[in-house]
């Protein structure tokens, strides 16, 4: 795809920051780059903080617009993210006492507050914005980015956001969503998960300030952290991780919790890396027959439509990730970094 330039120079050195922010969409692949990072010396890993503070809504979401609801669960629905939040300040915190850095993990789509997921799928809705309060902050903070949390929060972490081919993301998040009941292609679920509008929305908004912050969004392609390891090498260094700690085996894990064993069925049952899950010579045209067979023909048509919609944001973020090019002894990444 265009729009990588070739160069000779190594990877810049990583800016200075309070940790790293990997940021991503339900089956990106995600919880692979987690454990290959699981043993990266000088982080403390956390994952979901939001998402799970928000994960009433994927069972809430068609009882109506927010502001129908009862003050009462308006109210707790914003003390859980707010809650959540102080809980993510708590473990910077910590981490900077014992000298280290956070390596925060979320779901781009869900560091929205619910009036913003619900807009999505009630167009029309008005409530108070459910924005996030950081600790010591002035009332005045500035909240210019798409999510709900604050700027200057945003803006002390360094961004890698992961990425990976509709054909295969979308399906394979229809698939859980129908095992737990959560509705399918053409559900109002569907309206929140099934984009990439929210990713390259907070990407673009990084982009704009990382000349005044030095802060580069890095972005890595799901195929590339299965099958190359030399771009995988290139996103650590450029980013403050460690590449010699990289972890590509680990051993089996299960999950209590039937919605995360559902969603970590994968990475569970792994002791590495899984040859075949890339996208190669996938395509709506190639993957069309099996969708019709496994989900029918109106949700498969819905399905469709959501991949081709979202394939330009997909194409836009492809042609700004990080790349080693092997054949000319190059690396290969974005013209901003230079």
């Amino acid at each position: 795809m265009p729009g990588t330039i070739q160069t000779q120079q190594t990877a810049p050195e990583a800016p200075q920051c309070r940790g790293i922010y990997h940021l991503t969409h339900p089956r990106s692949a995600s919880n692979l780059f987690q454990t290959m990072m699981a043993k990266q010396p000088g982080f403390e890993a956390s994952s979901y903080k939001l998402f799970e503070a928000g994960v009433r809504i994927f069972f809430d979401v068609e009882k109506g617009p927010l502001s129908t609801w009862p003050e009462e669960e308006r109210k707790e629905l914003q003390e859980n993210f707010q809650k959540a939040f102080d809980e993510m300040q708590d473990e910077m915190e910590e981490a900077e006492k014992k000298g280290k850095r956070v390596l925060f993990k979320e779901h781009a789509t869900y560091m929205c507050a619910t009036d913003k997921l619900m807009r999505r799928v009630y167009e029309d809705d008005e409530t108070e914005p459910m924005i996030l309060r950081q600790r010591g902050a002035s009332l005045k903070a500035a909240y210019t980015n798409p999510t709900s949390l604050p700027d200057d929060f945003l803006l002390s972490l360094q961004p890698i956001f992961q990425i990976r081919n509709p054909v295969l993301m979308f399906p394979s998040l229809v698939r859980a969503q129908t095992d737990m009941k959560m509705g399918g292609a053409r559900s109002a679920l569907a309206k929140i998960g099934l984009t990439l509008e929210p990713q390259r929305a907070l990407y673009d908004w990084y982009l704009e300030r990382s000349r005044d912050t030095n802060i580069i969004p890095r972005v890595i392609d799901a195929d590339d952290v299965m099958n190359e390891p030399e771009t995988v090498r290139r996103l650590c260094l450029q980013t403050g991780l460690d590449p010699d700690a990289v972890v590509y085996e680990w051993e089996t894990r299960h999950y209590d919790n039937p919605l995360k064993a559902r969603f970590f069925s994968t990475i569970g049952s792994s002791r590495g890396i899984i040859p075949g899950l890339d996208a190669k010579g996938k395509s709506v045209q190639t993957e069309m027959e099996k969708w019709v067979k496994e989900f029918g023909q109106e949700d498969a048509d819905g399905l469709a439509k959501r991949v081709r919609d979202a394939m330009p944001d997909y194409e836009y973020l492809y042609s700004r990730r990080t790349v080693a090019d092997y054949a000319r002894g190059t690396m290969v990444t974005e013209a901003l970094a230079y």
